[in-house]
């Protein structure tokens, strides 16, 4: 594995925890690179995270020997921070009125503001925030 704080090495910061979803897939694919243990994961996955989010994952389920377990309650502990309602509804107007004051003047662009809209739209949808219908609106809104 790759030392922390390295080029290579996977790297997490608390005060940004959308990154924690890309950062355990990424730490996941060394891991399976060099060919881990689970119980090593365990060990291992908290090098790349500062002191106090080191000291917080220590003391979850499953860090002595279940790197599933541990990543549960890892994505769980999160998940309220960065999935509560307004934040997130509040993130998607944002892209939307930012797009429909913007151009939008060939295909690739129409293709990145429909990937941004969908990555936080769908986790809207999915976490039962917005509707399938009110997704739609929100996104004809977002086209100058």
């Amino acid at each position: 594995m790759p030392a922390p704080g390295s080029r290579q090495a996977p790297d997490f910061d608390s005060r940004n925890p959308e990154e924690l979803q890309e950062f355990l897939e990424g730490f996941e694919e060394l891991a399976k690179r060099c060919r881990l243990t689970t119980r090593e994961k365990t060990k291992i996955v908290v090098k790349y995270v500062d002191r106090e989010t080191r000291r917080f994952w220590t003391r979850l389920e499953g860090y002595e020997d279940d790197y599933a377990k541990l990543k549960k309650k890892i994505m769980g502990a999160y998940s309220k921070n960065f999935l509560e309602d307004e934040p997130a509804i509040t993130e998607l107007i944002k892209l939307v009125k930012k797009s429909a004051k913007g151009t939008i003047e060939d295909k690739e662009d129409l293709d990145t503001y429909y990937r941004k809209f969908r990555n936080i739209a769908a986790d809207l949808v999915e976490e039962e925030i917005i509707n399938k219908r009110q997704q739609d609106k929100y996104f004809w809104k977002g086209l100058p």
